[in-house]
Formats: structure tokens, C-alpha cells, sequence
């Protein structure tokens, strides 16, 4: 063998081998910009299943907002702080559990 027929040999395999690489990349692009577009259509049509019984529902009265019980939750404080201590690795000693508040927005 030649040393032309091997450089030949070599820029082929290259150039398949990197061509193949591209080809797949455009189907994974094409693949997420089509399931894209199928979640985009899937929310879209939850969103206009939601406004539709909204708009034709009559309107109700207010329900009274019932307050939350203000109760001494020693017990609740004490299972936080256990928590809390269990998770850094800690005692309880020197943890000291100020005010618990109930979240108002919950992102998980």
C-alpha cells in the first residue's frame, strides 16, 4: 500500500466519520424542536380547556377566609430542630428555632 492510498484511506474514514456525527446531531436538533412544539400545543390546549369553564361559570359569593389556629406547637419545633441537626450532622444543642412561617409560594 501506498502512502497516497493510505492518506486516502484515512481522509475517508475522517470525513464518514464526521459526517455521520453532523447527521445525527440535525435529527437530535430536529427531535427536540418537534417535541417542542408538541408540548407547546399540549399546554396551549390545557390552558384553553381551563379559561373556557372559567369564562361560562356564574359568579359566587366570596367564601369568609377562615383564620389559621394559633396553637403552641412545641412538638412540631422539636421534630424541625431534629431535623435540621440530623442533616448538618449536629446536635440539637445549638439550634434554636425563632419562628416557624408557612410559605406562601411553593417551587418544588
Amino acid at each position: 500500500m501506498s502512502l497516497s492510498n493510505i492518506f486516502a484511506d484515512a481522509l475517508s474514514n475522517t470525513l464518514l466519520g464526521m459526517g455521520t456525527v453532523f447527521v445525527v446531531l440535525i435529527i437530535i436538533i430536529l427531535v427536540i424542536m418537534l417535541m417542542s412544539k408538541c408540548v407547546r400545543s399540549y399546554e396551549n390546549r390545557g390552558k384553553e380547556a381551563l379559561e373556557a369553564p372559567k369564562a361560562a361559570a356564574p359568579v359566587m359569593p366570596a367564601a369568609p377566609v377562615e383564620e389559621e389556629e394559633v396553637t403552641d406547637d412545641l412538638e412540631l419545633v422539636a421534630v424541625i430542630t431534629a431535623a435540621v441537626a440530623a442533616s448538618a450532622g449536629t446536635s440539637t444543642d445549638g439550634f434554636v428555632v425563632r419562628s416557624i412561617k408557612r410559605a406562601q409560594h411553593r417551587n418544588w
